[in-house]
């Protein structure tokens, strides 16, 4: 008994303890640190308006004010709680974007609720000054920044959403999908200012921010803007952003390489002068950065006169097209012939005073070029014309130069700061130009060489068929060689527009007609064989022509004449058979050379001799004349002593004939013959006596015999001196 008393009063004590924590629950609701509690009025109420959704004065129904963290009275008889939810968490990098299921109806027309309480709610956490201080049903403007928010999950719905994220080298553009209407003209909204890039949604709708795209951008960075599925890449097929004021859409930044321009075009802004062909320049919009500046100062949309160099830039591509161009560069031996778009327009005034400059230099070159051109075909020319007509036939041409010259039409060359031509070239160099404002005309001032032949090269035409005077088709393969100079440039460009156009359209039909018409007043062979004089003929017509177009004709050539093959087989045999007839000629005078050559060669050979004989015969001369001289001198000398001589042989003969005389007397004839031989032979060692001794019979014969035989045998040794002192054969 006494231990039953002791368990009873612990069962009592337990179930007071039950009780009370029963009751305790009724009354008191403990609300963690990370959720909130919402009440609901049951009973003893009135009823809430209609559309309401939460009670903000006590109604019966969902209770507009929430049990935050921590321990709660309430009344169990009235209230109660519905359920506990966690506290609305927003990150580091993401922001809320809330709806309010409650509140006063929108606005007609707009699409997001602008925050009238003023942030009396205290970022929605206050439901009642929401309610109380007139918010606006739908979804709020003002977002929920990072962080924990007790937020009535039956009055807002909240979104969270990521913040925008704007990657180096993207640009993000943004469009509105509420705000106020854009003005009449144009296609992006103004630039408000307080909205801090986009964030302040509030600011931007309350300041009169525009419905649609925006004219500023955002630059890299991120970005907590009023946007549910954040930055949307351009790549992507959908751009629609649900539940969210902007959209944002990412484009790559512009980039102009080294070497390279950017050409921009507005399409945006203020209309632009129909008259003009690049839109007047605006200052302050840094390189088309500030596109809400550029419409400010009243930038006019239409190709712009400023570029962009070589760089990185944030533009909005919405707002201005770029578009990349390589830069120009004129290289040695050219010039660029400008061409302005932008200035002001050439009065009458200004386009005859350059017409009245270019001709009257025009006419002083022309006439000295015909001048000379004249002089030249006159001393080549067989027809009997005065350098007058041909100097008139050179100015005037024939009739389809004439229409040549009227076709072309002749543009104005203007000063500078005048649209047009401009007079002044641009030499040798790499230039940033907008060639949206200025056109640059590339003209070659080197030689240039234009021909008409079967090769395959650059600037060629088939060459010329023409008929000769005497009927027969030639071919001629012709070069001509041109420049343009570069003060003429400006000038030819406004006559024909190109060096292209000038040798289609002018130099090939001119250059055909005058070799047509020079091949006609010649036969074929003539031609061939005056070809020297036809080329100096075509080039001073060639060059008076193309002087009207500011062109200066270097050379004209004709290259190679293609006779036909029947006139050309003629001709070679006609050639070849005076070549033959040449040769036999040839040989003929080569051997009488050849003969007068021998002639003097071996004159050459004997000229040692001749001269030897020559001098020879001269001592001999000379040697005659000394030997007479001596002759005549031993002459004198003989016949002196000779007459001396003979006076004494005489005297001596005269005693010898006395002697012999007495000799004979005394000897006999015989007798003193036969002494006076043996004297001889004595004088003279003759031998007389035989080897064999032949003797006669007779006695008396002996003597005469043998004196008879030594006689004859010695008569051809034997001289005797005669009377004048000469010897004798026979001694006589």
């Amino acid at each position: 008994m006494d231990t039953f008393i002791p368990l009873i009063v612990v069962a009592a004590v337990l179930f007071a303890v039950v009780v009370i924590v029963a009751l305790l629950r009724r009354f008191l609701v403990n609300v963690g640190a990370e959720e909130i509690a919402i009440k609901e009025r049951r009973y003893f109420g009135r009823k809430m308006p209609p559309g309401r959704v939460v009670a903000t004065e006590g109604e019966v129904g969902i209770q507009a004010d929430v049990l935050k963290p921590g321990l709660h009275f309430i009344n169990p008889i009235t209230e109660r709680v519905v359920r506990k939810v966690p506290l609305v968490e927003i990150g580091a990098e993401q922001l809320g974007i809330v709806e309010a299921i409650d509140g006063e109806p929108m606005t007609a027309g707009s699409i997001f609720a602008p925050d009238r309480a003023q942030n009396a709610h205290n970022n929605f956490q206050d439901p009642i000054a929401f309610i109380k201080q007139g918010g606006v049903k739908g979804i709020q403007l003002r977002t929920l920044p990072p962080g924990l928010w007790p937020i009535h999950p039956y009055l807002f719905r909240v979104s969270v959403a990521e913040a925008t994220v704007v990657p180096p080298g993207k640009v993000g553009v943004m469009t509105a999908a509420d705000g106020a209407p854009l003005d009449a003209g144009r296609l992006h909204g103004k630039a408000i200012e307080g909205h801090r890039n986009y964030q302040d949604a509030e600011q931007f709708v309350g300041s009169g921010g525009q419905k649609g795209p925006q004219v500023e951008i955002l630059t890299p960075g991120t970005y907590r803007i009023h946007t549910q599925s954040g930055a949307i890449d351009e790549r992507a097929d959908n751009i629609e952003v649900k539940h969210g004021l902007f959209s944002v859409r990412l484009y790559d930044a512009t980039v102009i390489n080294e070497n390279q321009i950017g050409l921009v075009e507005a399409l945006d802004g203020a209309p632009l002068d129909p008259r003009d062909y690049v839109a007047t320049p605006v200052e302050g919009h840094d390189n088309f950065q500030d596109c809400n500046e550029f419409i400010r100062r009243g930038g006019q949309r239409g190709p712009q006169k400023d570029i962009l160099l070589p760089g990185n830039y944030y533009i909005n591509p919405l707002v201005f097209k770029v578009i990349p161009e390589t830069a120009k560069e004129v290289k040695p031996g050219e010039v660029a012939v400008v061409v302005s778009n932008v200035g002001r327009d050439p009065s009458e005034d200004v386009r005859r005073q350059m017409a009245a400059k270019v001709r009257e230099r025009m006419e002083k070159e022309e006439q000295q070029h015909v001048t000379d051109a004249a002089a030249r075909l006159d001393k080549l020319d067989n027809e009997t014309r005065t350098v007058r007509e041909i100097q008139e036939e050179l100015m005037l041409g024939d009739a389809a130069d004439r229409r040549l010259d009227q076709g072309a039409h002749e543009a104005y060359v203007v000063p500078e700061g005048f649209r047009g031509i401009q007079e002044m070239v641009v030499g040798p160099g790499r230039y940033y130009v907008n060639t949206l404002a200025i056109t640059p005309i590339i003209i070659p001032t080197t030689n240039q060489t234009v021909e008409w032949t079967a090769g395959e090269l650059a600037n060629t035409f088939n060459p010329f068929e023409v008929i000769s005077k005497d009927g027969f088709t030639m071919q001629l393969e012709v070069r001509v060689v041109f420049r343009v100079k570069p003060e003429d440039a400006p000038f030819m460009v406004a006559k024909i527009g190109s060096t292209d156009r000038l040798i289609q359209n002018v130099m090939h039909p001119l250059i055909d007609s005058i070799f047509r018409n020079q091949a006609s007043e010649s036969s074929a062979m003539a031609y061939l064989q005056n070809r020297h004089e036809e080329k100096e003929r075509a080039e001073a017509r060639v060059r008076a022509h193309l002087l009207k177009y500011h062109v200066d004709v270097v050379n004209v050539l004709i290259c190679h004449i293609h006779l036909p093959e029947e006139l050309m087989k003629t001709q070679t045999e006609k050639i070849l058979a005076e070549q033959r007839q040449n040769m036999y000629d040839a040989q003929r005078e080569a051997e009488e050379k050849r003969i007068q050559l021998a002639r003097i060669s071996a004159q050459a050979d004997n000229q040692r001799d001749l001269m030897a004989a020559t001098v020879g015969v001269e001592i001999a001369g000379k040697r005659s004349e000394q030997r007479k001289a001596e002759a005549e001198g031993e002459a004198h000398y003989i016949r002196t002593t000779g007459e001396a001589e003979a006076q004494k042989v005489r005297a001596m003969g005269e005693a010898q004939g006395v002697a012999y005389h007495e000799q004979v007397n005394a000897l006999g004839a015989q007798g003193v013959a036969l002494v006076e031989t043996l004297k001889v032979i004595g004088e003279r060692n003759v031998r007389i006596t035989p080897d064999v001794m032949a003797s006669g019979g007779g006695a008396g014969g002996d003597g005469n015999i043998g004196t008879l035989l030594l006689l004859n045998l010695f008569k051809d040794r034997l001289s005797v001196p005669s009377g004048n002192g000469a010897t004798s054969p026979n001694g006589k």
